[in-house]
């Protein structure tokens, strides 16, 4: 699956610039990337829930509402989209820090720093493991980031993927959050979600990049918002 990186500044040649070391950053990585341009704050919010970004390049000075108050709406709606903000002037920095910046370039980007900032990006969301599960077909050898989210369905397990294909799995619930691990959060009873595909936690429902809703447990939900803050800054 390709990443999709969102880049929101109302400077045209600063998002050229941009787009220019984004495509030199991804030449030699074994994924596509495909590259979302929006002009204004506003223009992002009106796409973003029907076009979801895996990371968001955000400039903090734009016109009518800016990047910092963009940040604070989607955080004030419980998005926790990884956020780099890319700014002229330090004193945003604190700031930054109230809205979990994923981290915080000064402009013009310098080269370096805007891919070590990519590149600690991907090591957070890129698998190191495979893992194995047994389904009613068979041995299954995959990946947990290719997991979306898994189903209790009596005593055995539906585990939903990215590509919309599910498989049974003999194991219960409980045996499959085990071998999936800490990325995995439980939040009802019957399901475990992967935080990688979270876009949003409410107090009664997650929803993911794709627009599905997987119920909350209102005892779990506080547990649940705080293991997602922390897997987006760790």
């Amino acid at each position: 699956m390709p990443l999709t990186i969102a880049i929101c500044d109302d400077n045209e040649e600063q998002t050229a610039e941009l787009r220019r070391l984004l495509g030199e950053w991804s030449a030699d990585k074994p994924f596509a990337i495909m590259i979302d341009e929006y002009i204004s704050a506003e223009s992002f919010l009106f796409s973003y829930p029907d076009k979801p970004c895996s990371l968001l390049l955000l400039d903090i000075e734009m016109s009518r509402m800016n990047g910092m108050e963009l940040a604070k709406k989607l955080r004030g709606d419980g998005d926790m989209l990884p956020i780099v903000f890319i700014t002229g002037y330090s004193e945003y920095m604190s700031d930054g820090y109230e809205v979990e910046a994923l981290h915080y370039l000064l402009k013009p980007p310098h080269r370096d720093k805007l891919f070590a900032v990519l590149d600690r990006y991907i090591k957070r969301h890129t698998p190191e493991s495979e893992t194995v599960l047994e389904t009613e077909n068979g041995v299954l050898h995959t990946s947990p980031d290719t997991i979306t989210y898994c189903e209790a369905m009596g005593k055995k397990t539906q585990v939903h993927f990215s590509d919309g294909k599910t498989v049974s799995c003999d194991a219960g619930i409980s045996g499959i959050h085990k071998i999936l691990g800490e990325d995995f959060v439980s939040c009802h009873r019957s399901y475990i979600v992967n935080l990688r595909y979270v876009r949003s936690i409410g107090k009664t429902d997650i929803i993911l990049d794709s627009g599905e809703s997987i119920p909350v447990s209102r005892r779990l939900y506080r547990e649940i918002n705080d293991k997602f803050i922390e897997f987006y800054t760790r």
